[in-house]
Formats: structure tokens, C-alpha cells, sequence
């Protein structure tokens, strides 16, 4: 049995009410429940039984969590969570790798450099920092004033703060040590803030596309 107009509008309006905001899932959740009411209502049920049976049922998906990939600061209902730790969680562990990776190899190996070339490296390294930091301010930016939510942009969110990574190489001037070599520490820095700089570029095109989707700018 399908519902007719009226009966999806009351629908939208119980989604409306828990704030289910995120482009992505709500056409998700709507198909969802419509498909649920059709079924009890298929097996006898009124309309108004069913809904209230399908909302209790659905009620748990809008319970607010965080999780461990984000950290406690983010928390949104569990239904925007759980598809962003499945989206996000093969990248968590890329960035940990372009995190640990550079520290581990400079900490266990010197690699010394000629005054020249430890410049030129320096400037190089330096060069791609600021240019991945302008990036990651860009996608800040162009996220924030698109005022739509999506799993995506709920993922980005999470990933702004790691900008410092970007900045404090910066703002010490290089990656070389009192030696003249490689700061492992710098590296480790610069290495994981280039990585969540692929991560929310990713994430950015991913938001994008749901925008453009729904044809929403």
C-alpha cells in the first residue's frame, strides 16, 4: 500500500521536527520510512499506528553520540556518525601512517646535507606547506559559506583543527634542526597535515557532489 501526498509530507515533517538536516541521508531516511509504514500498513494497520510505530523504531538512529575518530568535541545524532566513521575510517588510519611514518624513519636515521641543498630542501618543504595550508583555508571557507550539511561536511568539520600542523612549520621557519638535518618532528608535522589536506579535499568533492545533487548551492 503507498502513501499518498499527504501522508509523505507528514513524514517529512516528523524529520523536520529531529532536525535531520543532512542532504545525504535524509532522502535516505524518508525512503526508509516510508517503505517501514507501507509494510505494517500492508499488514492492517492504520496509517497513524504505523507511523508511531516506524518514529519509536527510528528514534534510537537520532540519539546524539561522538566517537573515537573525531573525537568527543563532535557529537551528531548516531545515524550521521556511524556513515561518517564508515566514510572516514581508512583515511584516520592513512593519516596516522603520514603521521608516525616520517617520525619513525628520521628518528632511526640521519641523512646529512650540504648547506645548499638543506636550504633549497627547507624552501621546498616550506613551499608545499603554505600551499596545502592556503588549500585547506579555501575548503574552510567555501564549506562554511554553502550553509548546507552533509555526512561530508560533518567529516570536515572534524579535520580543520589538524591546520596547525600546517602552521607551526611555518611559523618556526623550517624543517631542519640545530644539525642541519631533518626534524623528525617537523616532518611528522607537515608530512599529516598534507595527508588531512588530501583527506578534506576528498570529503570537499564528496560535499559537493551531494550539493549538487539536490541542485542546492
Amino acid at each position: 500500500m503507498e502513501l499518498t501526498k499527504e501522508q509523505i509530507e507528514i513524514v517529512e515533517s516528523y524529520l523536520q521536527n529531529r532536525k535531520v538536516e543532512y542532504l545525504d541521508l535524509k532522502v535516505e531516511i524518508l525512503d526508509h520510512m516510508i517503505l517501514d509504514i507501507e509494510q505494517l500498513m500492508s499488514k492492517n494497520h492504520s496509517f497513524e499506528n504505523a507511523l508511531k510505530m516506524t518514529t519509536i523504531k527510528w528514534e534510537r538512529h537520532f540519539t546524539q553520540r561522538s566517537s573515537f575518530y573525531f573525537g568527543m568535541l563532535y557529537s551528531e545524532s548516531k545515524i550521521v556518525v556511524d556513515k561518517a566513521v564508515k566514510e572516514f575510517r581508512s583515511y584516520y588510519f592513512l593519516y596516522l601512517a603520514a603521521y608516525l611514518l616520517p617520525m619513525f624513519f628520521l628518528k632511526n636515521s640521519s641523512i646529512p646535507f650540504q648547506e645548499q641543498e638543506a636550504n633549497l630542501i627547507n624552501n621546498l618543504l616550506l613551499s608545499v606547506t603554505f600551499l596545502a595550508l592556503i588549500y585547506m583555508i579555501y575548503i574552510i571557507i567555501k564549506t562554511q559559506l554553502s550553509k548546507q550539511k552533509s555526512t561530508y561536511r560533518f567529516i570536515l568539520k572534524t579535520q580543520y583543527i589538524a591546520v596547525v600542523f600546517l602552521i607551526i612549520p611555518l611559523l618556526l621557519g623550517g624543517f631542519l634542526d640545530h644539525k642541519g638535518q631533518l626534524s623528525s618532528i617537523f616532518m611528522s608535522f607537515m608530512s599529516g597535515g598534507v595527508m588531512v589536506t588530501y583527506i578534506c579535499h576528498h570529503f570537499y568533492k564528496k560535499h559537493q557532489a551531494v550539493v549538487g545533487k539536490y541542485k542546492i548551492s
